[in-house]
């Protein structure tokens, strides 16, 4: 369903509504913490509670779970102790499984319900942790024409309580979006993109800006990362700032994101990668601190 221009504007003024001025920002390392446990395995979507002492987190088999991170003096992660681990539920009541399992993305709202987007049965539903039961936010068939491998991989909660859907794949340089409006998902704001990189993951920081998780990969060396930020205004997305990019195998296959602050205000980006359920692969957290 496309919108008139006039409407995306309004859309993407509303979504970034907050948002700072557009100055060069820089990612500081804060750490890369190798998270082992049973069930962390194709971790694709990711939420950090505001001061950073805890997540949830979503898997590619329609596993989410609730955990506790544990922190140093210096605000490192020292360890990270999973609280519950559970199968989301299909409209039916149902484990998710197979076709309807593949959840990619995860945004979590300041009154507890999270929400969830899925690949292959492409759909977005709402969630009360830890109670597995969704909301459905769409007719069922709404996404029909995405449903595959390369859906929805970013869900970021906007300024004014609306969800702004990512999808993975681009086309001559633009990347597609989808907004709750009207009880609809209407198109979005397009926001730029490079054929050399796929979205794995989008969220809105504390600043208002738009964050975008890529990756690249190559069979032998591994995948490459790389996260930037646009602003939304009346003319939709301005030119991206580049803040990270690292090489091939640096990190790993990095597919969730999340923005917080700690109690001193500062701002911190979390990601976590997905490991594929390959032995070769881990299941890391790697951590940032943004510096305006």
């Amino acid at each position: 369903m496309a919108v008139p221009l006039a409407r995306l504007a309004a859309l993407a003024l509303a979504l970034g509504a907050g948002a700072g001025s557009a100055e060069a920002a820089e990612l500081l390392p804060r750490g890369v913490f190798r998270w082992e446990g049973e069930g962390l395995s194709g971790l694709s979507g990711l939420w950090v509670a505001p001061g950073g002492g805890s997540l949830l987190a979503v898997s590619d088999r329609g596993l989410m779970l609730s955990a506790r991170i544990e922190r140093d003096g210096d605000g490192r992660i020292r360890a990270v102790a999973t609280d519950w681990q559970a199968q989301m539920l299909d409209n039916s009541g149902r484990e998710v499984a197979e076709f309807t399992a593949d959840a990619e993305a995860l945004a979590v709202a300041p009154d507890g319900t999270a929400y969830v987007g899925f690949e292959s049965y492409t759909r977005i539903t709402a969630l009360k942790p830890p109670d597995m039961t969704p909301t459905t936010l769409h007719h069922w068939e709404r996404f029909r024409a995405l449903w595959g491998n390369e859906g929805i991989e970013g869900l970021a909660l906007g300024a004014d309580g609306r969800l702004l859907a990512v999808l993975e794949g681009q086309s001559d340089g633009v990347r597609q979006t989808f907004v709750q409006e009207n009880g609809d998902w209407v198109e979005g704001p397009s926001l730029p993109a490079h054929p050399d990189w796929a979205l794995s993951d989008a969220a809105f920081g504390p600043d208002g800006w738009l964050y975008l998780l890529e990756r690249r990969h190559a069979w032998i060396a591994g995948f490459a990362t790389r996260l930037s930020r646009v602003m939304l205004d009346a003319d939709g997305a301005g030119p991206p700032e580049v803040l990270l990019k690292t090489g091939f195998g640096e990190l790993d296959n990095m597919e969730g994101m999340s923005l917080w602050r700690d109690g001193e205000g500062h701002v911190f980006v979390t990601l976590v990668s997905d490991d594929n359920f390959l032995p070769v692969q881990n299941t890391i957290l790697a951590e940032f601190e943004l510096r305006e």
